[in-house]
């Protein structure tokens, strides 16, 4: 075993006694009142954790970059200090921030007339998202995410992949010079490396032979990386899996989380082995929705329907599984969080065409959407203990909707609105007009949080403190 492959293991292991001694710590172990007031305080919604237990909480605290304590109304606004801030949602909807797991947001935003990067920031802010991982992330554009990281415009949280090929190109080892999980910052880190398999479903084409992507992928793997493989095609993805059971040779995929990119054709028996294995799904939620049926290639997605975008099948098969949007390579170039969940749980598009029955009996759940795009996204870039859902210790990356997706109606998910995203406790973006202030309390002086176009006002609570 090399020394990298070596570090990347124990890096495993520690990380999952992390995440135990952090469960421990959320049911009351070792915990610790708090010494001081927190600085944020966020009550009188629904607020859902994505935790299993307890999964709705009344209130949160947050002391800086970090959630200090959940629980009910009560109790948290009982640690209030006379210079708290306080957002009253006033019944709107707080979740942890969106993570979206596949995307080309930064590096491909030519394609939607973006030229900025603050730009692109900007607009995936708005949409939700907390997090994205970058999955064609080259020397030059690493180069330009560290450069905004240092400068401190990286205003989000990003896993860079590193290419080793695109199509017949291959990028040689140029990937070794960084560390598997290299972190430059709390906002910036090396997610793993990319591969492409094959193109799309209307060429078939592979760009590697069993022994070639077996060596590419040992390699990768030997050197600890997490290797995340473009596969469309299910003949491409038989060939996907084998390399990947090679270089695991019995060990557990936990340790590694590598995974898959796209399925866009899966049958039977890779979908089983696939949960044998522990290999990650990573599919997009607004794929293969009833717009899809004015396209040119739909006839094949016809003749194939049989094994396209299994979303619903996979999960029911418990494969560990992730939930993104390839913005902005996808039908409609959609980005936005809320309207990827409409349309992985209702097959509809923007026209509204009625989905075809292999489109509707691959739905899934609002609540399995959701999970897609926090926890379970989280635990594909190992940092499910930072982020992912809302609990003590973790990153206060949050965002507010005008209302709760798990109790309106399924046609109406596209319509909530992000009223707010917060990473590590600082508003990033908030919607025009927006303001949650709890009016009963707000003293003299206030405060700007603004690091966005919509300044976030925070009102200073005269609250009085036991001493007073």
């Amino acid at each position: 075993m090399s020394q990298r492959r070596l570090l990347a293991v124990s890096s495993g292991i520690i990380a999952l006694l992390l995440v135990s001694l952090l469960y421990l710590y959320s049911q009351g172990f070792w915990n610790r009142p708090i010494d001081s007031p927190p600085d944020l305080i966020i009550h009188n919604g629904a607020i859902l954790t994505m935790e299993q237990s307890p999964a709705q909480v009344e209130a949160i605290a947050i002391d800086g970059e970090l959630i200090a304590a959940v629980g009910t109304e009560t109790e948290i606004l009982a640690l209030a200090g006379s210079n708290t801030n306080i957002i009253d949602l006033d019944g709107r909807t707080l979740l942890p921030g969106f993570i979206d797991s596949h995307g080309h947001h930064i590096g491909d935003r030519e394609y939607v007339n973006q030229s900025t990067a603050g730009e692109v920031i900007e607009s995936v802010l708005s949409c939700g998202w907390t997090s994205i991982s970058e999955l064609f992330v080259n020397q030059d554009r690493l180069d330009e995410l560290i450069n905004l990281d240092q400068q401190d415009n990286l205003r989000l949280r990003v896993n860079a992949y590193l290419p080793l090929s695109w199509q017949l190109d291959r990028f040689g080892n140029w990937y070794q010079a960084y560390q598997p999980g290299q972190e430059y910052s709390s906002k910036l880190r090396i997610g793993g490396v990319k591969i492409f398999m094959d193109g799309w479903y209307t060429n078939w084409n592979h760009y590697f032979n069993q022994s070639e992507l077996n060596s590419l992928v040992f390699q990768a793997h030997d050197d600890g990386f997490q290797i995340a493989i473009h596969s469309v095609t299910d003949n491409a993805t038989d060939i996907v899996l084998n390399a990947l059971e090679v270089a695991l040779d019995g060990e557990s995929n936990d340790l590694y989380r590598h995974r898959i990119e796209h399925l866009v054709l899966l049958r039977d028996i890779q979908i089983q082995r696939m949960a044998n294995l522990g290999i990650i799904a990573s599919f997009q939620l607004p794929w293969f929705n009833s717009d899809w049926t004015t396209t040119e290639s739909f006839p094949i997605l016809e003749t194939y329907s049989d094994f396209v975008g299994r979303w619903r099948d996979v999960l029911d098969a418990r494969v560990p599984s992730l939930g993104s949007t390839d913005f902005p390579w996808s039908l409609g170039e959609v980005r936005a969080a809320m309207k990827a969940v409409s349309m992985a749980v209702t097959r509809v598009g923007d026209l509204g065409i009625t989905p075809p029955d292999w489109m509707l009996n691959q739905t899934i759940s609002v609540e399995q959407a959701l999970r897609l795009i926090t926890i379970d996204a989280a635990y594909g870039t190992f940092q499910e203990d930072i982020k992912g859902s809302i609990k003590v210790g973790k990153f206060a990356d949050l965002v507010i909707l005008s209302d709760n997706p798990l109790t309106v109606s399924e046609d109406d998910l596209a319509d909530i609105e992000v009223q707010m995203t917060m990473i590590g406790g600082v508003a990033e973006y908030t919607a025009p007009g927006q303001q949650f202030l709890s009016a009963e309390h707000v003293g003299a002086s206030s405060q700007i949080v603004q690091r966005s176009d919509q300044p976030f006002k925070m009102e200073i609570m005269n609250i009085p403190t036991q001493e007073e």
